[in-house]
């Protein structure tokens, strides 16, 4: 009986190390997560600042506070992206907030295959 429950504590600890590693090598490291809200000229919204190594990796979009926006090519200086995530205009007709029940984090490509990684997005106040 002793031996059973050995072999039962011990299998399930493998489990729980191989879940485990399993699991971190699909989070990517992602670097210097901000985000900053404005209000300015009939807009507001935020500007998404963070840091990607991995270029094998390409990041299709962000959600933050419920908003969903784009990433496109133009948000890309080095390994660093910033996007402007619009959560209200007048400057632009027909604007439409794309709206998400997701929490913060970044939607990214690989292989054809489309992923979801939460992030924490730090506030930076002015």
């Amino acid at each position: 009986m002793k031996n059973i429950t050995s072999k039962a504590i011990y299998i399930l600890l493998s489990f729980g190390c191989f879940f485990l590693l399993s699991c971190s090598k699909q989070l990517l490291d992602i670097k210097n997560q901000t985000y900053k809200s404005y209000n300015r000229n009939s807009e507001k919204g935020y500007i998404v600042s963070f840091e990607l190594n991995n270029t094998a990796i390409i990041p299709k979009s962000i959600v933050i506070n419920g908003i969903v926006q784009n990433i496109s090519i133009e948000n890309k200086m080095g390994n660093n992206y910033q996007v402007n995530v619009i959560a209200q205009t007048t400057l632009i007709h027909n604007y439409q907030v794309k709206l998400e029940e997701k929490e913060n984090g970044i939607y990214f490509e690989k292989d054809s295959q489309l992923f979801f990684q939460p992030v924490k997005f730090k506030l930076i106040k002015d």
